[in-house]
């Protein structure tokens, strides 16, 4: 009886193995098909199986047949926007060139929680960081057609 839920696990396992997918990100590759076979390839995969019959090689490896892309807005908007110290300790000094240029600045965690908004009304401002722990900072500047302008990465120092 043992012997037998033994060999179930063992089919188990090899089942669930097969059928488990991986995928490859590739920079380069191409598909090309004539009247009797088509290849796709990618350059930079990792070869899993090799085959030949010592007149034509055959290699085998990972193939993703779902291409996903991701569209990237870059927005050029003209700022000059100067932060320091960096690293602070308790005060950072902001300076915009420009104010009309910014609606706002958020300060975000590394997790992402908003902890500060602030509108931008002056050329010069500082940004009270005592009552923030050690650690790194995000402060975003938004347009005023409310867009992400730029992001700075802030070290609060102890």
């Amino acid at each position: 009886m043992n012997k037998l839920k033994v060999i179930g696990c063992a089919f188990y396992f090899f089942l669930l193995g097969s059928l488990t997918c991986q995928e490859v990100i590739a920079t380069q590759g191409n598909s090309s098909s004539n009247s009797v076979a088509t290849l796709d390839y990618t350059i930079g995969e990792v070869v899993t199986m090799t085959g030949t019959d010592n007149k034509n090689d055959v290699t085998q490896g990972f193939h993703q047949p779902i291409f996903e892309i991701t569209t990237i807005v870059d927005t050029e908007i003209c700022c000059e926007v100067n932060i320091f110290p960096n690293p602070t300790i308790d005060e950072l000094n902001i300076q915009v060139k420009e104010i009309n240029q910014f609606s706002r600045f958020d300060v975000f965690d590394v997790n992402g929680k908003l902890l500060n908004s602030r509108l931008i009304d002056q050329h010069n401002m500082q940004l009270s960081f005592y009552k923030y722990a050690t650690g790194v900072y995000f402060i975003s500047f938004i347009s005023t057609e409310n867009q992400l302008i730029r992001t700075f990465k802030v070290q609060k120092s102890y």
